[in-house]
C-alpha cells in the first residue's frame, strides 16, 4: 500500500527521552492491539486494538452523564447506594468513534485509552523529538504489538528509515509472518520476546502457543540484516527455572544469535488493570533480588549467551 493511501493507526502512548530500548536517546511509540494475554502485562490498556474508556472509580460521582451520552448503551450501573460502580460492555465500545461518554464526564473519572493518529501527525511528533536524540537516537515501536497494525507500522518505519532515523521494534512474535516480513527492510534493530520455551507453560502464561513465536524468530534470525536482541521477561516461579534458562539459551544459539536482555517483571502496571476492566492475575511476589538476577546472567554467560540485566545494556 502506498503511504499516501494509509490514513493512520491507533496508539496509546508516546514517550520521549528513553535510553533503554535501543541506542542513544529515543522516542517510544506504543501501538494498540496485542495477540497475547501475558499475566504480567504492564500495559493492559494496549491489549485491545481500539481506543476504549478507562474508568477511575475513585473519581466517579455517579451523576450518570456518561450513560446518558453513550449512544450504544454500553454503560450500566451495578451495586446499591454507597456501593455503586460502572461497568462497560467493551464489545459495544469497540464500535464507538465519538467517545461521548468521556466528553460528558466532568470529574476525570473517564479517559480515552488510545488515540487515532495519521501517519503525518505521528511523523511530525517524531521530527520534533529528533533534535533531542543526539547522534545515536531514533524511534522504537512497542505496545501492545506493533505488527498487529502491519500496514501502519510498515509505512511509519519506511518513512523514518528513508529520513535516516534509526528504527527499532519490540515484538512478541506471535503474528503471521506476512505481517512481519515486509517491514524488515526498514528496521535496524529488533527486540524479540521469549516468554517460555515449554509450549504448555507458554499457553498458561500468555494464552497462546509458542510455536509461531519460535518459528518467526528463526525466520528473522536467518534473513534479518540488522541487530536482533532477544528479551526474557523474568517472572519468579514461572520461567526462571534452570531448565527454562538452558532451553532459552539453546534456542537463541540455534538461531545463530547470542544476545539476551533480561527484564525482571514488576507490579508497576497493576493499577491500570482496573482502569481497563481487567482482573490483575499475577500473584504477589517480591522483586527478584539482584543476586538471583546475577545468577541467571552467569548461567546464560556460561552457556554462551551475552546477557544484559534490565537497563544495563551496551546500547
Amino acid at each position: 500500500m502506498d503511504q499516501s493511501e494509509l490514513t493512520g493507526g491507533y496508539i496509546f502512548d508516546i514517550q520521549g527521552f528513553s535510553v533503554h530500548d535501543g541506542p542513544g536517546c529515543r522516542t517510544l511509540i506504543f501501538l494498540k492491539g496485542c495477540p497475547l494475554r501475558c499475566i504480567w502485562c504492564s500495559n493492559p490498556e494496549g491489549i485491545k486494538p481500539f481506543p476504549e474508556p478507562l474508568y477511575k472509580e475513585s473519581k466517579c460521582l455517579f451523576d450518570l452523564f456518561c450513560i446518558e451520552a453513550c449512544p450504544y448503551q454500553a454503560i450500566t450501573v451495578h451495586g446499591g447506594k454507597g456501593d455503586q460502580k460502572l461497568e462497560f460492555d467493551r464489545k459495544k465500545c469497540s464500535e464507538c468513534r465519538t467517545y461521548d461518554c468521556v466528553k460528558a464526564c466532568l470529574t476525570g473519572a473517564l479517559a480515552k485509552g488510545g488515540n487515532y493518529m495519521t501517519l503525518d501527525e505521528l511523523y511530525a511528533r517524531i521530527v520534533h523529538d529528533r533534535q533531542y536524540w543526539g547522534d545515536q537516537g531514533g524511534i522504537t515501536l512497542t505496545g501492545g504489538e506493533p505488527f498487529a497494525q502491519p500496514e501502519f507500522t510498515g509505512a511509519l518505519l519506511q518513512k523514518c528509515f528513508k529520513a535516516f532515523i534509526h528504527t527499532a521494534v519490540e515484538t512478541c512474535g506471535n503474528i503471521p509472518w506476512k505481517d512481519i516480513q515486509p517491514s524488515l527492510q526498514w528496521l535496524e534493530w529488533i527486540f524479540y520476546d521469549l516468554k517460555h520455551m515449554d509450549d504448555a507453560l507458554h499457553k498458561q502464561l500468555t494464552g497462546v502457543s509458542n510455536k509461531l513465536v519460535l518459528e518467526n524468530a528463526r525466520l528473522i534470525a536467518a534473513g534479518f540484516e540488522g541487530r536482533l536482541v532477544f528479551r526474557l521477561p523474568l517472572v519468579p516461579g514461572m520461567n526462571d527455572s534452570e531448565e527454562n534458562i538452558k532451553a532459552t539459551a539453546g534456542f537463541i544459539l540455534s538461531t545463530g544469535k547470542n544476545e539476551l536482555n533480561i527484564l525482571p517483571v514488576h507490579h508497576l502496571g497493576r493499577e491500570k488493570y482496573l482502569l481497563a476492566g481487567y482482573t490483575y492475575r499475577l500473584p504477589g511476589f517480591e522483586m527478584i533480588p539482584r543476586e538471583k538476577l546475577i545468577e541467571v546472567q552467569n548461567l546464560f554467560t556460561q552457556l554462551g549467551v551475552k546477557c544484559y540485566l534490565g537497563s544495563e545494556t551496551p546500547f
